[in-house]
């Protein structure tokens, strides 16, 4: 490696270029993140914890779990320094240590950096675009700790357990997936007990070190009780999961659809997992094998576990690839492909790192700058793009109308806006609902979702909470109801959201200004869509 060392490797060509791409195309549309950002600011600028739901009028006071008291903090402080940029800043960073430590994990297995930056990619890739949020943390910290289980089994490395205690109490402040890492040492351990009970001694970790590891976890797992809860925080992932319904109401929680390109890809990942594991001259051990399924498993539980999923898989790929060879898969000896894909497969199984990843610095630099010129030359657009997704998806302009006109009263909104109305409106305005599910009752939750879809209660849940003006999606059902209803004017409409008003004397000037005309043009389209429907 001594001919890398000397100017700009590869990999650090290839995180630069990451995190670039992450910090200049970030993904403010994600209604949560907004939320967290207030949250974090009445943390810093009160300096207290908030114990109760300050920030909707149908639960206000109900006691909520800080689970993430800490990573939002540390959003408010950034913003506070930098603005938006530099959350983005620190978005990117964690994203772009993800993959770095990653690779580092798999360079440990393949000694080749060239192999190690492919398989990277390979995988890392179906991390996607990750939007700035506490759980970017669980993503780092996870990374993290599967580095060090590796060190420990396959390098003989003991270095840094010590640290694995310090870094399940900052993670289990920093986000509610700190659960995520008990999993991964309970099935480690498990595995390699009874790899080690069960099994003959080859590959087997001595009894000391493995009493060491699993004394080590223990006091992980005490270690999450530091918290502002207590040893009681250790039953909050089941409550914001399965006993909130999240896993029904979320879309993050929901199983990938495989008729999308992106998960299609993920699939694809997989097999070419599977197939490597299947087809290498080693064969997996109990823990290679348990610790990949129960992360794939995951992820086809819920999208939001794809990244584990990834950051599990490219360093057990790493290990099955050493040695993986075209000859076992085509059952032939002495099989060397000469042309089409299974050559170029070929050449990169059997490549030095001089010949994939050990180009001279000069090309390194040649490699970064082109790809820095070409993203830049991108940027422009896909600013204008990414500012354009952001008024589309949240109701930026429909929020400007409510401030300007100093709108109050009892607000109905819908479930994705309540984050970013938070963050515009709050304190001078609470919302109905936000993307904290865990602190409702279900009930709430299914009466909400009746409201909003029009269901045949609709009027009894919308009208007990005395409503004053609804902001919703010109797409709500709820909305056209309320304008056949007569009692609502619509008063805004931008082609995405609208606002509507309560036909009371408080609202009349309002109503008087902007609902006629408003009135006709929505009538008219209902007529023209209506009129296409029945050429249809």
């Amino acid at each position: 490696m001594a001919y890398t060392r000397a100017g700009l490797t590869p990999s650090t060509a290839i995180f630069i270029i990451v995190f670039t791409i992450m910090l200049l195309f970030p993904k403010f549309e994600d209604p949560d993140f907004y939320w967290h950002l207030k949250t974090g600011e009445l943390i810093v600028t009160t300096a207290q914890l908030p114990w109760h739901d300050v920030f909707t009028y149908t639960n206000s006071g109900h006691s909520w779990v800080l689970s993430e008291w800490l990573s939002q903090a540390i959003f408010y402080l950034l913003y506070q320094q930098a603005g938006l940029t530099g959350v983005a800043a620190i978005t990117a960073l964690v994203y772009a240590l993800c993959w770095f430590i990653t690779y580092k994990t798999c360079h440990e297995q393949l000694k080749d950096e060239g192999k190690a930056i492919l398989v990277v990619m390979l995988f890392c890739a179906t991390m996607g675009a990750i939007a700035p949020r506490p759980h970017i943390f669980t993503f780092l910290f996870f990374a993290i700790l599967l580095h060090q289980l590796f060190m420990f089994k396959y390098r003989a490395s003991d270095r840094g357990l010590i640290f694995i205690p310090l870094m399940m109490a900052i993670w289990a402040n920093a986000h509610g997936g700190f659960f995520i890492g008990l999993v991964l040492l309970a099935v480690f351990l498990v595995a390699e007990w009874s790899h080690h009970l069960l099994v003959d001694n080859v590959g087997r970790i001595e009894t000391r070190r493995l009493k060491k590891l699993s004394l080590i976890a223990i006091a992980g797992f005490l270690a999450t009780a530091i918290n502002p809860h207590g040893w009681q925080y250790w039953l909050y992932p089941y409550h914001a999961i399965v006993s909130s319904g999240d896993t029904q109401f979320i879309s993050e929680w929901q199983s990938p659809s495989f008729h999308k390109p992106f998960f299609q890809y993920f699939l694809v990942v997989i097999f070419l997992f599977f197939m490597n594991m299947i087809y290498a001259r080693k064969k997996p051990d109990l823990t290679e094998l348990g610790v990949s399924l129960v992360f794939i498993g995951g992820a086809f539980f819920s999208v939001r576990n794809i990244p584990l999923a990834a950051l599990v898989m490219a360093p057990f790929f790493s290990i099955f690839c050493q040695d993986l060879s075209l000859a076992r898969i085509f059952k032939q000896p002495d099989y060397t492909p000469k042309s089409g894909f299974s050559a170029f497969a070929h050449r990169i199984m059997t490549a030095g790192n001089k010949q994939v990843g050990g180009s001279a610095p000069l090309a390194n630099w040649l490699l970064l700058i082109a790809s820095l010129f070409s993203i830049l030359l991108l940027y422009p657009s896909r600013k204008e793009h990414n500012s354009m997704a952001v008024s589309r998806i949240l109701p930026v302009a429909a929020t400007d109308f409510v401030i300007k006109h100093n709108i109050r009263g009892n607000m109905f909104n819908t479930y994705h806006y309540g984050g970013y109305l938070i963050y515009r409106l709050y304190p001078r305005q609470q919302v109905f609902i936000y993307g904290r599910t865990d602190i409702y009752p279900k009930s709430f939750i299914t009466e909400y979702r009746e409201m909003y879809r029009g269901g045949s209660n609709w009027k009894q849940y919308f009208y007990k909470h005395n409503i004053d003006y609804v902001l919703c999606e010109n797409l709500s059902p709820l909305r056209q109801l309320l304008l056949n209803n007569g009692d609502f004017k619509l008063v805004f409409d931008d082609g995405k959201h609208s606002v509507l008003l309560k036909d009371t004397a408080r609202f009349q000037q309002l109503i008087k200004q902007y609902a006629p005309g408003l009135q006709t043009h929505d009538m008219g389209s209902i007529a023209l869509s209506s009129s296409n429907e029945s050429e249809g």
